[in-house]
């Protein structure tokens, strides 16, 4: 997600002087951009809570929620990546120290430019501010982002908890990780692509840590 345009320049330079890659392998993984907050000190947050379903963003003006078998799986892969960097997963909202929230972008394409307020925030049902609680007024990425979200995309957003009785009521999101790829006609394979671009992230956030 960082830098992604010139990130897809030089890929797209590079790609010109390769022999184009079979149709049949572009769906083989997905692509994963992960960006943090780089004044975060992970190792001061200790418990998380991850809202029970997966939201789904459509075109639809109606909230919908994914919570069936292969959310599941999703949301327990998150879980288990967040317990092996030292995170313990609470119950309540009030009790954690962070919100990890999970969408799928299921039909909808828009492209977002720092430091516009991000379409998804106005999103009927999004987990914005006053989900995470009412002495929330705004949030903010403390850090420039420019992308572009898609079919068949997952948003991952890590929020920080704990400056309740601050002056500066703003939820910061400290890491997010964008994970695009092609939806194969099986769902057993569209959940194993997933899981690995989750795993992925986490792979490639080592500072995502309390140990």
């Amino acid at each position: 997600m960082k830098k992604l345009i010139p990130i897809l320049f030089v890929v797209a330079v590079l790609a010109a002087c390769q022999k184009e890659p079979s149709l049949s392998k572009l769906d083989d993984d997905y692509v994963v951009f992960t960006d943090y907050d780089k004044s975060a000190d992970f190792g001061k947050y200790l418990t998380y809570y991850m809202p029970d379903s997966v939201l789904l963003i459509t075109n639809n003006e109606k909230a919908t929620y994914w919570t069936n078998e292969d959310a599941d799986y999703i949301l327990e892969t998150f879980a288990d990546n967040m317990a092996a960097r030292g995170f313990t997963l609470v119950d309540s909202k009030e009790d954690a120290d962070l919100g990890l929230q999970v969408s799928y972008i299921e039909d909808v394409r828009y492209f977002v430019d720092y430091p516009n307020d991000y379409w998804w925030w106005g999103y009927p049902g999004y987990w914005g501010p006053g989900y995470w609680g009412s002495y929330w007024n705004s949030w903010y990425y403390p850090y420039p982002v420019v992308y572009s979200y898609s079919v068949n995309s997952f948003l991952a957003e890590l929020v920080d908890l704990t400056n309740k009785n601050s002056s500066n009521r703003r939820l910061t999101i400290l890491w997010d990780s964008y994970m695009a790829g092609l939806k194969s006609g099986s769902p057993r394979l569209n959940r194993n692509l997933i899981i690995q671009a989750i795993d992925q992230s986490f792979v490639q956030s080592p500072y995502l840590t309390n140990k």
